[in-house]
């Protein structure tokens, strides 16, 4: 996690969200790359969240980017076979293992939601490619995240909004904390968010008119 504030950065690794996020005041905003707000069998919306769906035409041909959650159900389950089968049953779509990897991110930060209702309206879900185009002027970027080019692409771009990002990504590389731990990307996507945060201000907005809430009371939409 990446905390710009006033001038001041911070970057932050946990095994756990909730030792993150639970030492921070509700005032601050934070993005996570992380699914809120899942469907689930009373709410299909023919197997896609409204939220994915604009996403994905944003992205045109990057939108494989934009994974399928998991169902709400499908949370519950104790192994990918399970899980799957439950998630192709409620929504027509077998679950990826993608998505299976991050099951327990995904259980944990809705969870955490459903049990502080003051954050809902302050942990905000958000996706970095869809952010770094944003950034870049709605224009699709040109290089793939996982190459050298890629990070170079979008180190640019952040310091297009954020002029110290080139110097935090390099302190976040040097970090021992960090080294091992998170891949270069990773760091980029975080930095990303930080910087689409504090760049969009009141202007952030839901990339889809269509805003439901789940059973847990968290509401599906994708910041922009």
């Amino acid at each position: 996690m990446v905390l710009l504030n006033h001038g001041n950065e911070h970057f932050a690794l946990a095994a756990k969200f909730s030792e993150l996020i639970q030492p921070l005041s509700e005032n601050v905003r934070i993005l996570a790359d992380m699914p809120i707000g899942l469907l689930s069998s009373g709410q299909i919306f023919s197997g896609n969240r409204p939220c994915d769906a604009t996403a994905r035409k944003f992205l045109g041909k990057k939108h494989s980017s934009i994974f399928n959650p998991p169902c709400i159900e499908a949370l519950q389950e104790k192994s990918y076979q399970q899980a799957s089968a439950t998630n192709f049953g409620i929504l027509g779509k077998k679950l990826s293992k993608q998505s299976w990897n991050i099951v327990p991110k995904i259980r944990e930060i809705n969870a955490f939601l459903h049990l502080n209702p003051l954050w809902k309206n302050k942990l905000l879900e958000a996706h970095p490619e869809l952010s770094f185009q944003k950034l870049n002027g709605n224009t699709p970027l040109q290089f793939s995240k996982k190459s050298s080019e890629g990070i170079t692409e979008r180190i640019n771009i952040l310091q297009m909004h954020y002029p110290a990002s080139a110097t935090l990504f390099g302190k976040m590389l040097a970090d021992p904390a960090l080294k091992g731990n998170a891949a270069a990307d990773d760091m980029v996507d975080a930095i990303c968010l930080a910087v689409l945060n504090r760049h969009r201000g009141q202007m952030l907005e839901n990339i889809s008119e269509h805003y439901p809430e789940d059973p847990l009371g968290n509401r599906m939409g994708i910041w922009l």
